[in-house]
């Protein structure tokens, strides 16, 4: 098969005019350059240079085969771009989609001086996984992880979550409750499958069971409000509650017996590049936890 490589080698050779101004060129060794030039012209099946006293020049194949060359490498170019100026598609579960991702990917993309460069699709965990299996996503960004040979996770952050009550709720005033208080309560979200659902089994273990979920409202915004009225408790990222809080419109509630954390994650392609844009946004990412 042709090597780009090799005839990248060619053009350098003849456009520079020698071996070792070609091997300056492309950042390689003299003999490194003579080998690449050496197989391409075994895979033509003639000479394509020749060196006389003051310089290197194509010999008549050489110059018939020069314009395909600069084509070849036009056409790679441009192929390439086709695939580098896609534009990055992030899927991000709801809470990391709405209160962290906007703010990581205009950060990106100013650092890039790219705007426009990452899609952003706010979805469920669920759905967010299931497109980077299916290669709709590039990058997922979710609250938890699934094993899968395709898919390489790696933990991004350490997020906090709290309980949180209405201002007339009757724990309002508490500021600390004990962790069994919130199977008094309805709780708003949580339920099976959700991040925090599964923030709640491994806190409650086998009493989660006892937990009165009383609604799935869809969105950690929908739940706030829910909450305002006074419809129950819940347990969300305590980022997704800061203004509602310092306004005094939520209460938050520190638990006992311990603080809950929720690890999120960050799902790429095992196969992606290092120079991918997937693996430049996750590396990002990571350095800004």
């Amino acid at each position: 098969m042709l090597n780009l490589s090799q005839v990248q080698t060619f053009l350098a050779v003849i456009d520079e005019g020698g071996i070792q101004s070609a091997a300056e060129r492309l950042a390689c060794s003299q003999p490194a350059v003579s080998q690449q030039l050496r197989k391409l012209e075994e895979f033509v099946g003639v000479p394509l240079v020749v060196r006389n006293r003051s310089r290197a020049v194509p010999t008549r194949d050489g110059e018939l085969f020069l314009p395909k060359a600069r084509s070849l490498i036009a056409s790679a170019d441009r192929a390439r771009a086709v695939v580098s100026d896609r534009r990055l598609v992030v899927h991000a579960s709801g809470n990391v989609g709405v209160y962290l991702a906007p703010r990581l990917i205009a950060v990106f993309e100013r650092d890039l001086d790219r705007p426009g460069t990452v899609d952003l699709v706010i979805t469920t965990n669920r759905h967010a996984v299931d497109a980077l299996i299916a290669g709709e996503a590039d990058i997922a960004l979710t609250e938890w992880s699934e094993d899968h040979p395709a898919v390489e996770w790696q933990g991004w952050r350490r997020e906090k979550l709290v309980v949180i009550a209405g201002p007339d709720h009757p724990l309002a005033k508490e500021r600390c409750i004990p962790r069994q208080a919130l199977l008094d309560h309805p709780i708003i979200g949580g339920e099976p499958g959700t991040g925090t659902g599964r923030a709640l089994a491994g806190m409650f273990g086998p009493d989660a069971g006892r937990l009165r979920v009383a609604r799935q409202l869809g969105s950690t915004a929908a739940v706030k409000e829910a909450v305002k009225t006074g419809l129950g408790l819940s347990v969300v990222f305590a980022y997704s509650v800061a203004e509602e809080v310092k306004a005094g419109t939520l209460t938050m509630l520190e638990l006992e017996e311990a603080d809950i954390f929720k690890t999120l994650f960050i799902g790429l392609g095992r196969e992606s590049p290092q120079s991918s844009m997937a693996r430049r946004f996750a590396t990002f990412c990571l350095a800004s936890a």
